[in-house]
């Protein structure tokens, strides 16, 4: 789970992105590429897709979620942690 400081900070980064003069226009050729994506991929694909992504959930329940010790979990925390410490110096960068 996030902690207040990661959401604020990921709130930072979508309202930097969207104050840039560009990001209109990427917004758009991004959803325009999305939609020619999935207007491509076949119902069997999207079946196919679906039933792997079930598979793999399934099978994360069974071996690994519980076998995640506590320092694995620190680790990832604090990883995550200075991630978004050095975006928010990005962020604090751009808004100069």
């Amino acid at each position: 789970m996030w902690n207040n400081e990661q959401k604020e900070i990921w709130q930072d980064i979508k309202n930097t992105w969207n104050d840039q003069p560009q990001s209109e226009k990427i917004n758009i050729q991004v959803s325009q590429l999305l939609h020619e994506f999935k207007s491509k991929v076949s119902q069997f694909e999207k079946d196919s897709i679906n039933s792997d992504l079930a598979t793999l959930k399934l099978s994360w329940d069974k071996t690994k979620k519980n076998k995640i010790s506590q320092f694995e979990k620190d680790s990832i925390n604090k990883d995550i942690n200075t991630i978004m410490t050095f975006i928010k110096k990005i962020l604090d960068k751009f808004k100069r």
